[in-house]
């Protein structure tokens, strides 16, 4: 038995197992699931009380390597909606089995309407959607087109609220605002800096506020040694004293360069709770570096 047909019938199992106490749970209370941490935070200020939000990836887990356990499908057993966001990996493998499961479930797309940009590329890659940069919630101007999202799915099947969306929509976007200006005054003193990172995470942020990102990473891969010369040449020529690095990777792959241009490595975390403590802590870490 392969271990895709292992998943698909332990789910099935869990949900004939579980049927009866889903739907044993309080009418009042509906659920919604996301992704990932900072995209909870984002529909729960959009949702309110009128829905629980529930997580699909656990902290400190990898979207781009995270498998669900059958346990995790099962949650999507009584969920309503599913706000993905877009071009992650682990949507783009898993999401096809969740609706075939659970073919009532609603898919909303969260990066619809914002300008993606294009990604590392995997030998596997095809034209599905997959090669996009999908760490669109770093960036406040894709994050509002995504509170729109949100909020028009949540008339969609609540419209007797829709007012209560609305008024939390248009708060939201306030929080959004402040934490942009915030951004903006913070990097006024280095436009078109350039920043070096592991794994390149900051394209959105880079276009929202004229930053060069460079990325070690080669096609979502360690670097050659080839390519890792070429880096830490361009380090030195564009004068980089720090290299960022996602908090679920390996520190140690940024500091082999690290080393040898005597830079430090900053350690940041793009999936944190908090989305405009975090985004407006990022200003901060590239300011002061």
């Amino acid at each position: 038995m392969t271990r895709l047909t292992f998943f698909i019938n332990t789910f099935l199992v869990c949900l004939s197992l579980t049927g009866c106490k889903s739907q044993s749970k309080d009418a009042s209370v509906s659920i919604v699931t996301v992704s990932i941490l900072p995209q909870k935070y984002i529909v729960e200020q959009i949702a309110g009380n009128k829905f629980q939000v529930q997580l699909m990836l656990p902290p400190g887990a990898n979207h781009e390597t995270f498998e669900p356990t059958p346990r995790d499908m099962e949650k999507m057993s009584g969920a309503k909606i599913y706000f993905t966001i877009g071009p992650l990996d682990f949507e783009q493998n898993w999401l096809p089995r969740f609706t075939a499961a659970q073919p009532v479930l609603k898919v909303v797309n969260t990066s619809r309407g914002i300008q993606l940009i294009e990604g590392h590329q995997h030998e596997s890659d095809q034209h599905d959607g997959r090669g996009i940069d999908p760490h669109t919630w770093l960036s406040p101007k894709a994050v509002k087109i995504q509170a729109a999202t949100i909020c028009n799915a949540f008339i969609s099947i609540d419209s007797a609220n829709s007012v209560f969306y609305r008024k939390n929509q248009a708060r939201f976007y306030k929080v959004a605002d402040s934490v942009d200006n915030y951004i903006r005054k913070k990097l006024e003193c280095c436009p078109g800096k350039a920043i070096m990172l592991f794994h390149p995470a900051l394209a959105y942020f880079a276009r929202d506020y004229n930053l060069q990102q460079i990325s070690i990473e080669d096609e979502g891969k360690e670097p050659s040694p080839s390519h890792l010369r070429e880096l830490i040449d361009l380090a030195r020529i564009k004068k980089i004293r720090v290299i960022y690095i996602s908090k679920e990777f390996d520190v140690r792959h940024a500091e082999a360069i690290a080393g040898e241009i005597g830079a430090k490595v900053v350690v940041f975390d793009p999936m944190s709770a908090n989305w405009p403590a975090n985004m407006m802590h990022l200003a901060d870490l590239i300011a002061e570096n």
